[in-house]
């Protein structure tokens, strides 16, 4: 099964859960991460805004909060976007769900101020074209994804902690497969200076930075102009 159709099927059948999962992954933190996150897009007071792999929309919906134009939430996951679409309903926060592939987003080039992407760019079957996609759809590109920290104690406690608590998540799903996936893409997926080595080499940004979350636990990259 090629890694975009599990993927996608993964997130429509876990997308209830989605929230408390990365509750779990993040070490119960990942809220303050994302505000930390938004905070960082914000400095440069963007006027218009997408989400990428946007999930249950709580980044599109903070975006919006500062946003006076047009934020769009994309997730390739159907069942993503119906949750989403729920929430907007119900927010005063207005903001456009739509079913999208990161790696053919379906906007011209530069449409965006800034093209954003939380915890989900591990997911991308092929990398360089999902990067290559954000960079030529928007000014400037912010991802907050999961790592490795660099401090060999932290990295063997806290996966440690994923292999006891996570496959719970599994049982009660009975998509072991998905949550045994989303511990080992977290593990092995490139951080810090090998992720923006191809973030460099896929995009055209002036400026780049990678900056550590809670140990390395998670990476903020940006690329700006």
């Amino acid at each position: 099964m090629a890694k975009a159709e599990f993927v996608r099927g993964m997130f429509n059948d876990i997308s209830h859960k989605y929230d408390l999962l990365n509750d779990v992954l993040s070490v119960g933190t990942h809220r303050l991460w994302k505000k930390h996150f938004v905070n960082l897009v914000l400095k440069n007071k963007p006027q218009s805004a997408l989400d990428c792999a946007t999930g249950t929309g709580d980044i599109a919906f903070e975006l919006k909060k500062h946003i006076s134009g047009e934020v769009v939430g994309i997730d390739f996951s159907e069942g993503m976007i119906d949750h989403a679409q729920a929430r907007e309903k119900a927010s005063p926060q207005k903001v456009t769900f739509k079913v999208a592939d990161i790696m053919k987003l379906p906007f011209g080039d530069k449409t965006f101020d800034v093209a954003t992407i939380s915890f989900g760019i591990r997911n991308v079957e092929d990398l360089s074209l999902g990067l290559s996609e954000l960079g030529r759809v928007a000014k400037a590109v912010y991802i907050l994804e999961f790592g490795q920290p660099k401090n060999k104690i932290l990295a063997a406690s806290y996966f440690g902690m994923l292999r006891i608590y996570v496959p719970v998540f599994g049982l009660i799903s009975k998509r072991k497969d998905a949550y045994e996936y989303l511990i080992a893409s977290s593990e092995k997926f490139p951080s810090d200076e090998k992720f923006l080595e191809v973030f460099k080499a896929n995009t055209n940004f002036k400026t780049y930075q990678s900056i550590p979350v809670f140990g390395g636990i998670a990476y903020i990259y940006y690329g700006t102009n």
